[in-house]
């Protein structure tokens, strides 16, 4: 059998890098086109799903030719994000953005939010192709990588730089224009680069630190991903959180819903509408943080510190003002929040298990348990340690 022939020379992936970018950067080395590399040196052709679903044969040999391993390769691309940053890339699942978007709510109750059901939906992606990427990156010769992140509506700023997201033209490795080409950098405002650093905190580290506990990736994105979605109901749909609703889009200087009257899901919305949504999504996120809001949802609590209990200063009990304590709602509340999070945390699913099954010996009941937790949306493959007898 020949031998695979590694390449000479081929850049290291950066952090989060898109595949297709790392493909265009590698073939700069050769003086080549990306396509060409694929065909000609790797006998691929076209590949339209290069930075979604690549086949196992392209990955193989991409993972020949460089060296670097089938599961980096693998997350440089869309499925290697799923069930974290989506359930699937399987988009005939009716129940997809109900399962996604309307399990937990942080502006709203969830009775003020009408449920909805659609077809060919998946979480994330857009409609339409996304060129956008930070300036300082592209700009240096040496690290011209475009993050996978950035062909998503999923983040306004760069995490290394804090600044804007600019519209490209051209691909990495080779010739690139900005579609404004008098513009300087802008920086992100406080509340933007934050929550842009919480979403990349995600992307890379699998959890991200909230003021009030740190919480899985998946559950992040599905915070987020609810958020926008509240932000686009109707405010006659609201009750009494329409104030709300309309105070955050005031703060940030946009027409309430982005100007949008009739409601569609946010993936194929105008790219310029979803812009605007996630400003106001950085916007709600501080002003929770900051108190100046109080939103009604029920996950909304992570966004705030832990109450301050016990010894806080001097003042003796009499002075102190301290409001009672409903252990029970708070022991209710941390289940809800560990089955929540357990729905995309194989480590949370487990220990939640081994917790309700204390004391029991009996397999049926054992069993039992099982299917309650499948009816919670928790994957059965999640316990699989745990074998009936």
């Amino acid at each position: 059998m020949k031998p695979v022939l590694r390449w000479p020379l081929h850049p290291a992936p950066k952090e989060g890098e898109a595949l297709s970018s790392w493909l265009h950067r590698v073939a700069a080395c050769y003086q080549m086109d990306g396509r060409d590399l694929l065909e000609n040196d790797l006998g691929h052709g076209q590949v339209n799903d290069l930075d979604s679903a690549p086949p196992l044969s392209l990955l193989t040999a991409l993972s020949q030719r460089s060296g670097i391993e089938l599961d980096r390769l693998r997350g440089m691309t869309l499925a290697g994000w799923v069930p974290w940053l989506l359930d699937s890339l399987d988009d005939r699942l009716s129940s997809a953005l109900e399962t996604y978007a309307f399990q937990f709510s942080v502006l709203l109750p969830k009775r003020n939010r009408k449920t909805r059901s659609i077809t060919s939906w998946r979480a994330w992606l857009p409609g339409q192709s996304i060129h956008r990427a930070c300036p300082f990156c592209l700009n240096d010769p040496a690290n011209q990588a475009v993050l996978l992140a950035w062909k998503l509506p999923l983040m306004l700023s760069c995490p290394l730089h804090g600044c804007w997201l600019e519209s490209y033209w051209g691909v990495p490795g080779r010739f690139l224009g900005w579609e404004n080409t008098d513009a300087a950098p802008r920086m992100a405002s406080a509340a933007i680069a934050a929550m842009d650093r919480r979403t990349w905190q995600a992307l890379t580290m699998g959890y991200v630190e909230l003021p009030r506990r740190r919480i899985h990736a998946g559950l992040w994105f599905r915070l987020l991903r609810t958020l926008l979605d509240e932000l686009n109901t109707p405010l006659s749909q609201c009750g009494t959180c329409a104030g709300k609703i309309r105070s955050v889009w005031e703060r940030c200087g946009h027409p309430l819903r982005a100007g949008q009257s009739l409601w569609r899901p946010y993936e194929i919305l105008d790219p310029v509408v979803q812009l605007q949504m996630l400003e106001a999504a950085a916007t709600a996120i501080d002003l929770i943080e900051s108190k100046v809001l109080s939103p009604r949802g029920e996950q909304a609590a992570l966004f705030l510190a832990e109450p301050q209990t016990g010894f806080t200063n001097s003042l003796t009990a009499v002075e102190r003002k301290k409001e009672p304590i409903n252990y029970w709602q708070q022991a209710v509340q941390a289940i809800n929040e560990a089955v929540a999070e357990a729905r995309h945390n194989p480590e949370t699913a487990r220990s939640l298990f081994a917790l309700a099954s204390y004391g029991r010996r009996n397999p049926e009941s054992l069993e039992r348990l099982r299917v309650t937790f499948a009816k919670e949306g928790i994957p059965s493959e999640f316990l699989s340690h745990y074998q009936p007898d």
